[in-house]
């Protein structure tokens, strides 16, 4: 009987971060499994993505509706990342193993639009990646934006948070019909839990917290706004940006020629004149992922453009979405002001990024903000947090 009543209590001390961090350690498995590029090791996969689920949700269930910031952070950040790993294997596994992408049943979806989505190759499958890693940082992000301090981030829920459902139907539909139907599934989740997550928080209105240092600005964004001194709205100047380089990405960047590709760079440099304000109005709170999607697109585009390989493309979009979600919840603790000074800020980086492009280095630039942002962000998570996690920890 003493050896049976040891295990409800150790399991009662495991800490939302600790399950956390379990749930990243099933999807390097289920990652790894993918690669493989079998029957067993996809259903092994699998069942780790299950596992991935369902220890994330222990977490959240542990951490409840009022959680400390950290934990919120942890349990985010966890999850984002373990999808990233997931996608990241379902991709690799293409390129290792070129006929994973058809599944048991894939040659059932010959002829069909999944058979060629993303486009052609290894690299369509890598853009689906890229494209899935977009969806799952703004979905952290809105969730920040909706949910102020007074409803925090960390809540019940099963569909929505990063590291949900999404996983395992994923890796179940690679199993069967191939990678692309996989993250096909993912868009129709991701997309899902977006619309389900701006429902969830409009119910009512509520404090949503310092939106303007959600959005990431830089060194150069701060100064560009300073001249205005947060007289100009966010959402016109966003939005004239967004139409810009909407535009030119449907009418590919590739095409552009020379000093051009700085055109959408600079068309999203009219959002800094906001970055002084307050961002009290009643859709200001769209402004921090609006923005950011400008900027995960444009750094895939320029990637594309500028010939950088895939898998590195998607690793520095992975940790531009971390980044802009750390550098969110340190806001919400009080940690930071907003201003992303030594991660370059959202402008910084998309200047790197055009400037590299048009010199013709960008491979070599991507390489060295890949670099530098990981480290930048675990030195900041190992700094930074330590002793809020103590404190949560302990």
């Amino acid at each position: 009987m003493s050896h049976l009543s040891v295990r409800p209590s150790v399991l009662y001390r495991l800490s939302p971060l600790t399950l956390a961090r379990i749930s990243v350690a099933f999807a390097a498995i289920a990652a790894l499994w993918l690669t493989v590029a079998s029957v067993r090791a996809e259903l092994i996969a699998l069942v780790a993505a299950i596992a991935v689920v369902i220890s994330g949700y222990v977490g959240r269930m542990l951490a409840g509706q009022r959680s400390a910031v950290a934990t919120e952070w942890g349990l985010a950040g966890c999850g984002m990342l373990a999808e990233f790993v997931v996608y990241a294997g379902i991709a690799a596994a293409v390129g290792l193993h070129h006929a994973t992408q058809l599944g048991l049943a894939g040659n059932a979806l010959n002829g069909t639009f999944v058979a060629g989505f993303g486009g052609t190759g290894t690299a369509g499958v890598w853009r689906l990646a890229i494209i899935a890693v977009i969806l799952t940082a703004l979905t952290a992000m809105v969730d920040i934006c909706v949910h102020g301090p007074a409803l925090p981030g960390a809540r019940l829920r099963l569909f929505g948070p990063p590291g949900d459902v999404r996983l395992p139907l994923a890796c179940a539909t690679v199993l069967i019909f191939g990678a692309r139907a996989g993250f096909l599934v993912v868009f129709v989740l991701g997309v899902a839990a977006l619309i389900g997550t701006v429902i969830d928080g409009n119910r009512q209105v509520r404090d949503r917290g310092e939106l303007r240092g959600y959005r990431g600005d830089g060194r150069i964004a701060v100064w560009i706004g300073k001249w205005v001194d947060g007289r100009v709205p966010p959402m016109a100047p966003l939005f004239v940006g967004l139409l810009v380089t909407g535009v030119l990405t449907a009418l590919g960047l590739r095409n552009l020629p020379g000093i051009l590709l700085l055109t959408p760079v600079e068309a999203m440099l009219l959002a800094a004149f906001a970055s002084w304000h307050p961002h009290d109005g009643r859709s200001d709170w769209l402004v921090p992922p609006l923005l950011q999607a400008a900027e995960y697109v444009l750094i895939a585009e320029f990637g594309y453009a500028g010939h950088v390989w895939p898998p590195l493309t998607f690793a520095v979009v992975a940790i531009v979405g971390l980044r802009h979600v750390d550098l969110a919840y340190r806001v919400r603790g009080s940690l930071a002001n907003g201003i992303d000074r030594r991660g370059l800020g959202w402008e910084g980086r998309l200047i790197v990024g055009g400037i590299a492009v048009v010199v013709g280095i960008a491979p070599l630039a991507y390489a060295a903000l890949a670099i530098y942002l990981w480290w930048r962000v675990g030195r900041d998570w190992a700094v930074g947090w330590s002793a809020r996690h103590a404190a949560v920890d302990g």
